[in-house]
């Protein structure tokens, strides 16, 4: 409870007042999550890891990527090839890193994928429509699990990504992308298999 209290006094003063609505269901759905980490194994979440294609969908990113601006015409081939990438996570104290390194391949948008997310400070992050401002937002049971928020770049708008551990040892990722109208909102889970401690 303690997470969801810290997510919306970080929130309160950067959302416009007839945005709150959204700030309180991001809030009640953090705490929901928090309750699910507590039933999760303590499994360390820094690693590098692969996408588990037996239970991720292919491609499953690219209506996240139009969501968040990519072109109609590039997010499907992105997606896929994201599909092939690894995800670095490094979770120290109140940081978080994480990385895409990328097999041979580079993006053709303006869309960064690679940073460290604060707790106690703004991490300006690139979208093909404009930056974004992102802090670190802590699950209960870290380092089991870790939160971030990404503000804008429309007013109201805002991305939240969701990482947790499972008792199978897999890392389970949940991109959110509410659009500024407050309705609109975009959902993908993806699993990901560890391949190497870091």
């Amino acid at each position: 409870m303690a997470a969801g209290l810290t997510f919306a006094t970080l929130l309160s003063g950067l959302l416009a007042p007839n945005r709150m609505a959204n700030l309180k269901q991001v809030t009640t759905n953090a705490v929901k999550r928090s309750a699910a980490v507590r039933r999760h194994g303590n499994v360390q979440l820094s690693g590098e890891w692969v996408l588990d294609t037996t239970k991720s969908s292919h491609g499953a990113l690219r209506p996240f990527l139009i969501a968040c601006g990519a072109p109609r015409v590039f997010a499907g081939p992105l997606a896929r090839k994201f599909d092939s990438d690894h995800l670095v996570l490094k979770a120290e104290g109140d940081e978080v890193t994480i990385e895409t390194p990328r097999s041979g391949w580079s993006l053709p948008i303006k869309l960064q994928t690679d940073a460290t997310y604060s707790r106690h400070k703004e991490t300006i992050v690139a979208t093909p429509r404009g930056p974004q401002r992102a802090s670190l937002v802590t699950a209960s049971h870290a380092p089991m699990a870790v939160e971030i928020i990404k503000l804008g770049p429309s007013e109201g708008e805002f991305v939240t990504e969701h990482y947790v551990t499972t008792d199978d040892g897999n890392l389970e990722q949940q991109l959110t992308h509410r659009a500024a109208d407050g309705r609109t909102e975009v959902v993908v889970r993806r699993v990901f298999k560890r391949v190497a401690s870091v």
